[in-house]
């Protein structure tokens, strides 16, 4: 199937690999116009690839005036906004016990994977209001759903997008606008190999946890949002969708 997506303006954060470069690959070939976003060259160079009907700005989520930017390019690019992707974040050093965890550790989890979220949302909506309503797809973890030992910062900022996407949910369902998150479990992607360096019997120990024997791919969690950003879940918000091989149910 194609064209789900078909003119619908979309921005994703954290494009330039993982899971946001798979997403991006997968809303493009659905027809949509789309900003993506992050911190590093890699975002152009994947806008690059797409070609027509995408354009790369680089931004750190966690400050506000970059993630003006680059609402204010998607709306003088495109003429507005109908989908919103957070998908940007940090990912936590080594596995480490609770009273290792600095000042600088939570400071970094919350900058990025919370207020990035906060930042976004709070910038998009007016403009989602604008056209209408629209959806927002934001990025989680199965670290959010389930104890996690040893990440309890990147848990905690994790477990706090679902609050807020809950909240605005609810809030904002009378004027149109959908909020869902995706949970990935394990996924193959740049930071599960940093982890994996840092922590040589991760992949081990991960596998162990999921049901279905094996990590997960970027395309499948792109797939999921996919869902959530297109009209085939017009009746679904405020949902926390887990990806993650049967992880958070056993």
């Amino acid at each position: 199937m194609v064209d789900r997506l078909k003119d619908k303006v979309v921005v994703i954060t954290g494009a330039g690999s993982g899971i946001g470069l798979a997403a991006a690959r997968r809303f493009h070939v659905e027809g949509a116009r789309l900003v993506l976003a992050g911190r590093s060259e890699a975002v152009q160079v994947a806008a690059d690839e797409l070609g027509v009907r995408a354009v790369g700005v680089r931004a750190d989520v966690s400050r506000a005036t970059d993630v003006q930017r680059i609402i204010d390019l998607a709306v003088s690019e495109y003429g507005g906004l109908d989908i919103l992707c957070n998908v940007a974040g940090a990912d936590p050093r080594s596995k480490m016990s609770f009273e290792d965890e600095t000042d600088g550790d939570f400071d970094l989890m919350v900058s990025v994977n919370l207020r990035g979220v906060f930042n976004t949302m709070r910038a998009a909506i007016p403009f989602l209001l604008a056209r209408g309503g629209g959806s927002i797809v934001n990025v989680a973890s199965s670290a959010a759903l389930i104890a996690s030992p040893y990440l309890s910062t990147y848990s905690a900022a994790k477990a706090g997008v679902l609050g807020l996407t809950r909240t605005v949910a609810v809030e904002y369902a009378s004027q149109g606008i959908r909020a869902n998150t995706v949970c990935p479990g394990p996924i193959q992607t740049p930071m599960l190999d940093r982890g994996r360096a840092n922590n040589p019997v991760a992949a081990d120990y991960i596998k162990e946890k999921i049901p279905m024997g094996r990590i997960g791919r970027a395309d499948e969690v792109a797939d999921a949002m996919l869902y959530l950003a297109s009209d085939e879940s017009s009746y679904v918000t405020g949902v926390a969708l887990p990806v993650e091989g049967g992880q958070t149910a056993k």
